[in-house]
């Protein structure tokens, strides 16, 4: 071989199966079902997360870690009527609760859901 040449790399198989994997765990080709918790309204403390409910994410001030912020707030699980004006107390308007989501990130999730346990 001369010294001009340059030896072709080899991709490693742990590369290739992590990428695969990557690649088919990521999307989803269904309806948009987002995470399900059933009616928050009918939790102990209502949109409120206490640590009863919350166990393993108690504490933590890093939300989206856990909750995918594309998977939050696509589904009206609290059987209010959903309304396309401003959010009030007697319906929803998911579009506008994920643009305050999208803009805010996870310093919106404390305007419903408190602390959780994070004491700043």
């Amino acid at each position: 071989m001369h010294l001009n040449q340059r030896q072709p790399r080899v991709v490693q198989p742990w590369l290739v199966a992590l990428t695969a994997a990557a690649i088919t765990g990521c999307g989803n080709s269904g309806a948009m079902q987002g995470e399900n918790y059933g009616n928050l309204l009918d939790s102990p403390a209502g949109l409120v997360v206490v640590q009863e409910e919350h166990p393993t994410g108690w504490g933590r001030p890093d939300c989206f870690a856990c909750h995918n912020i594309m998977d939050i707030h696509t589904v009206n699980r609290t059987g209010l009527p959903t309304c396309s004006a401003t959010i009030t107390q007697d319906c929803l308007n998911l579009s506008e609760i994920q643009a305050i989501v999208s803009s805010q990130l996870e310093s919106s999730c404390v305007m419903c859901h408190g602390n959780n346990g994070v004491n700043q």
